[in-house]
């Protein structure tokens, strides 16, 4: 999924679970290999995980709420945490990567 002008942008914060059981920690590289591929398609434009493995914070694209829930209920951790999912009016970022090559 590329970004274009009917997409909408979601901040989303999920609260992890106080206590990591084994089924939860088993999860993990699960959830990994799912985030990353959602990283790759530009569908996440970011992802964090505070210092305690508290939260877990990212921005999304998606054509509404619904497809982001949808989108978020492909994560293998998802019924062991809490979802918030909030609308951002807009979404800036500092150019990260380096500048396009172009050979002459």
């Amino acid at each position: 999924m590329q970004a274009t002008d009917s997409l909408e942008v979601f901040h989303i914060h999920i609260t992890l679970p106080d206590i990591f059981t084994q089924q939860f920690a088993a999860l993990i590289p699960l959830q990994r290999q799912r985030v990353n591929k959602l990283l790759e398609d530009h569908v996440i434009l970011n992802y964090c995980l505070d210092m305690g493995r508290n939260n877990v914070w990212m921005t999304m694209q998606a054509k509404n709420q619904k497809e982001a829930m949808d989108i978020l209920s492909t994560f293998p951790i998802i019924k062991y945490v809490k979802v918030d999912i909030h609308e951002l009016a807009f979404y800036d970022s500092a150019p990260t990567g380096l500048p396009e090559l172009i050979m002459n």
